[in-house]
């Protein structure tokens, strides 16, 4: 084990911790509580040692391992205490980065660091509250009722979005999918589930948005297209890219109107696009985005110089979004930090944590 000075290491791990999900919630505060931390740097197969009698660790890049659990970039855990061999985390790539905080120790526990103390305390509640609401039911729902369009929820949206003719109301339902926030997550959900949360990715938007025109009476379907990482992952922390696939599938709407196929991709809202296209301003031209009859509307296609009038379109993704992650619910909210932070929901996040916080300090002073 390779074991880095916290102050020789702090340039090298501002950013990865920055976009951690507790640097997220720490907000204005990170740097500061980053500074009391010691970094480890652990090859593959190296165990994680321990890091006090309240041990606090988050992984900065590569990956930690338990018997039955996984850490990627961003995420944050409790150290296992020593001797408890069972909760042992060892590194599964080489340069595995971890920052450790010992909690119980004095010089963290000293009274001029009472506002970090509060500010972490905070942190840890806002990131264990975004973690379970991301966190999927227990039971999954058969994939045969994801696009659930008969729902009563989807049938009174898409009632509120009919316009007069097909193709305007295309265009609403297009225009109230295309505005809800992409983040990361799990597929396997309804369209209904989809439209209670408010939030969703390429998949779960797709499916939404399908939903919303086939209750108001659209012949709506699907597309698949393969998209490079090196796109997608603009959208989230630098570290996850040596975690993930070269090329992923990217998934979007489709509907029919005047017995043509018209592209209508709601994936990206505005902020997500706005990131997307840092380093490709040639497509600014997406923004703001657009969709009637006669103008499809497909970043991904034309990202890659494809036509967006030449797409297949199938009737479900049934087998696509009946298939299990291999991300749980911490993995995804690490992997959403970027696009949270663009529109500032970690503050009322972290503002409702604090109220909590405060109110526990209350009942106990009382």
């Amino acid at each position: 084990m390779t074991l880095i000075h916290k102050h020789g290491a702090l340039a090298d791990s501002a950013d990865e911790f920055h976009a951690s999900v507790l640097g997220l919630y720490l907000d204005d505060m990170a740097q500061a509580v980053r500074a009391h931390g010691t970094i480890v740097c652990l090859d593959a197969g190296m165990t994680l040692p321990v890091a006090g009698e309240l041990g606090l660790c988050v992984v900065l890049a590569g990956r930690l391992s338990s018997p039955d659990d996984w850490f990627g970039p961003g995420n944050h855990f409790q150290a296992p205490p020593s001797g408890n061999d069972s909760a042992t985390m060892t590194a599964d790539l080489d340069g595995t980065l971890v920052w450790m905080l010992d909690m119980a120790s004095p010089a963290w526990r000293a009274p001029s660091n009472l506002m970090l103390q509060r500010a972490l305390t905070h942190a840890l509640i806002a990131a264990d509250a975004a973690e379970l609401a991301a966190t999927p039911p227990a039971q999954m729902p058969d994939p045969a009722t994801l696009c659930d369009h008969d729902h009563p929820e989807i049938r009174r949206r898409a009632v509120r979005l009919r316009r007069a003719t097909p193709a305007s109301t295309a265009r609403a339902i297009f225009d109230f999918v295309q505005s809800m926030p992409y983040r990361f997550g799990h597929w396997h959900e309804r369209a209904s589930d989809t439209l209670r949360r408010g939030v969703g990715m390429c998949t779960t938007k797709a499916n939404l948005q399908v939903a919303l025109m086939r209750a108001a009476g659209l012949e709506a379907g699907f597309v698949e297209t393969p998209m490079p990482m090196s796109k997608l992952g603009k959208l989230m922390p630098d570290a996850w890219l040596a975690l993930m696939r070269n090329e992923v599938r990217h998934y979007f709407a489709a509907v029919k109107l005047d017995d043509t196929w018209w592209a209508c991709d709601a994936s990206y809202d505005d902020t997500a696009f706005n990131i997307y296209i840092e380093t490709m301003p040639e497509l600014s031209f997406l923004i703001p985005a657009y969709f009637d009859k006669g103008r499809p509307y497909s970043p991904a296609y034309e990202a890659k110089g494809a036509d967006p009038t030449d797409i297949t379109v199938v009737p479900h993704l049934r087998n696509v979004m009946g298939k299990p992650s291999r991300f749980g619910a911490r993995h995804f909210e690490a992997l959403n930090t970027r696009v949270d932070r663009a529109r500032a929901a970690h503050r009322r996040q972290g503002h409702l944590a604090g109220i909590e916080v405060s109110l526990q300090q209350a009942e106990v002073s009382a």
